[in-house]
């Protein structure tokens, strides 16, 4: 778990986007491990986010808006968890008041989870519609955002009742110790979660509910596959996606330090173009193993896979099936990819923007290309808070 908690103690933001490797990380993250995101922490913050509500629910005054005092006591919260070592959103910038706040870092995980409760049918109750009903001691039928009726619901959540630790007041008062009941009721609702590719089949988080995967490193480790079952396959097409993604990454960076040089007149150093074999050789002989017919059906999702990030990739695997080293015969294709994903934000471009990005850019820092990761971190430290580890 060293490695996990490293990654929380970076208070690490999200996932770099080149030209698009982010939409394989999201659609193979999502169908594995529903509901989580790369800003989670710790398992105990999806009950923390209900009782805070509960609590605001019970004051005795209305005074200060809902939105307002649900912040104040998310920023309380952060105190409160000071003592512990790792996974405190917020605590880097403490006493200043939290960015990310629990609520909004969470709240696809209580949706997803079955934590916040639906609303007739359409689906569960986002936290907009959940601090009207918090705050609805108002006159009148509360209706959402689109004139819903939001009928008479006093408690919007499914989750046990606080302990007694809860009510502590002051710094330092609060742990991410789940007690015995937390864990029995966050268990029971991992182990229901179903594959959103796969309709009514267990998904893979749902699998590992229970189960030691600290010592796996990646999602598609031995052990993890051995686990898996009837996922094994797609997760074993992540893993080649995850080194394809790899060496893209080094290919992008290694053709940005080219246009530098060639393009632009500024001379830099070789770093970049210097790591790419290294890549290649590390990433190599995994990424050209890639079905990729059955990899873009694992990218067809509610919205459609970028057809240039398609060309681009195939074109990435095609290249190092046929042993090519040269980053430059993929830079156009990248381009457009980039492009098309960032406008003038394209670091590829050829145009002023292009160059002006190209200027800014410190390439001996930028990161080397690493395989995608699947929230996997993120999952190992859910599943150990679970565990009690």
């Amino acid at each position: 778990m060293r490695e996990a908690r490293k990654f929380m103690n970076a208070d690490q933001k999200g996932v770099r986007d080149e030209i698009g490797f982010l939409i394989i990380h999201q659609r193979y993250a999502d169908r594995f491990f529903p509901g989580t995101s790369v800003l989670h922490t710790r398992l105990r913050y999806v009950l923390f986010v209900p009782w805070l509500y509960k609590d605001e629910q019970g004051k005795p005054s209305k005074g200060q808006q809902t939105q307002d005092s649900v912040k104040h006591r998310e920023y309380l919260l952060t105190g409160r968890l000071k003592n512990e070592p790792f996974g405190v959103i917020g605590i880097r910038n403490y006493p200043s008041p939290v960015e990310q706040r629990p609520s909004q870092v969470y709240w696809g995980a209580l949706q997803r989870w079955g934590i916040v409760r639906e609303q007739d049918g359409s689906g569960p109750l986002s936290r907009y519609q959940v601090e009207r009903i918090i705050s609805g001691k108002a006159s009148g039928p509360l209706k959402d955002d689109e004139g819903t009726l939001l009928n008479g619901m006093s408690w919007p959540f499914a989750c046990p009742e606080p302990p007694g630790e809860w009510y502590q007041e002051g710094e330092g008062t609060l742990s991410f110790d789940l007690t015995p009941k937390e864990k029995k009721f966050l268990a029971k609702r991992l182990r229901s979660l179903t594959s959103p590719k796969n309709p009514g089949a267990p998904s893979i988080f749902s699998l590992l509910v229970g189960q030691d995967v600290s010592s796996s490193r990646t999602a598609w480790s031995p052990q993890i596959r051995d686990l898996v079952k009837s996922e094994r396959p797609a997760l074993e097409r992540a893993g080649r996606a995850a080194a394809l993604a790899a060496i893209g990454r080094a290919v992008y960076a290694a053709q940005g330090q080219t246009l530098c040089d060639t393009l632009d007149g500024s001379k830099r150093s070789s770093t970049q173009r210097d790591a790419l074999p290294k890549v290649l050789k590390q990433w190599g002989a995994q990424a050209e193993r890639l079905d990729w017919t059955a990899f873009l059906d694992d990218m067809q999702d509610k919205s459609e896979f970028s057809p240039v990030v398609s060309v681009a990739l195939g074109n990435t695997l095609s290249w190092i099936r046929a042993g090519h080293s040269d980053p430059m015969r993929l830079e156009a294709v990248y381009r457009d990819a980039e492009i098309h994903r960032k406008g003038r934000r394209a670091r590829l471009s050829r145009n002023q923007f292009g160059l002006d990005l190209r200027a800014d850019w410190d390439n001996d820092h930028h990161p080397r290309g690493e395989p995608l990761h699947y929230r996997w971190d993120r999952v190992q430290m859910l599943l150990s808070d679970l565990v009690g580890e």
